[in-house]
C-alpha cells in the first residue's frame, strides 16, 4: 500500500523539481551571458574589429534575454517560460556550434580573438545548455507550466 501511494505521487508529479532546476540552469546561463554582454560593450568601445565586436555583443545580449525571460517564466511557471528557456538552450547550443565550425575557417567571434577556438571550453558550455534544454522538454515541466504553484 505504501508503494503504491508513492508510485502513484510521483507519475502524477506536477513537474516543481524538473520546472525550477530547468529555471535555475536558465538564469545561471542568463548570467553568464550578460556578462558576455559586458565583453561585448568592451570590445565595441575598444579597437577592436567592430563587426565581431557588435556579432559578440548582440549575441550575447539575446541569449541573456531569452534565457532570463526563460527562467524568471518558469519560476512564475507560465508556459512563456518554458518556450523562451528552449528557444534560448537551443540558440546557445546552436552559437556554441557557430563557434567552433566557424574558427575552424579562421573566423572568430564571441570574445575569441585570432586564437585556437577552446573546444573543452565550448564543450563545458554545452553542458548546461543541453541540461536546461532536457529539462525544459520534460512531460513534468510542461505539467509544472500549466500546474503551476497551487
Amino acid at each position: 500500500m505504501i508503494f503504491s501511494s508513492h508510485s502513484e505521487a510521483a507519475a502524477t508529479s506536477r513537474g516543481g523539481g524538473t520546472g525550477i532546476t530547468a529555471a535555475v540552469l536558465a538564469l545561471l546561463g542568463g548570467l553568464f551571458h550578460l556578462v558576455g554582454v559586458a565583453g561585448g560593450a568592451v570590445l565595441l568601445a575598444g579597437d577592436y574589429d567592430l563587426g565581431r565586436g557588435l556579432l559578440t555583443f548582440a549575441t550575447h545580449l539575446l541569449l541573456a534575454a531569452a534565457l532570463i525571460t526563460g527562467g524568471v517564466g518558469l519560476v512564475l511557471a507560465k508556459e512563456f517560460g518554458r518556450v523562451a528557456t528552449i528557444i534560448g538552450a537551443v540558440a546557445a547550443l546552436v552559437v556554441y556550434v557557430l563557434v567552433l565550425v566557424l574558427g575552424a575557417f579562421g573566423v572568430y567571434f564571441l570574445g575569441l580573438v585570432d586564437a585556437e577556438v577552446p573546444v573543452v571550453y565550448i564543450a563545458v558550455l554545452c553542458v548546461p545548455a543541453v541540461g536546461t534544454l532536457v529539462l525544459a522538454l520534460l512531460p513534468t515541466t510542461a505539467r509544472w507550466v500549466t500546474g503551476g504553484w497551487s
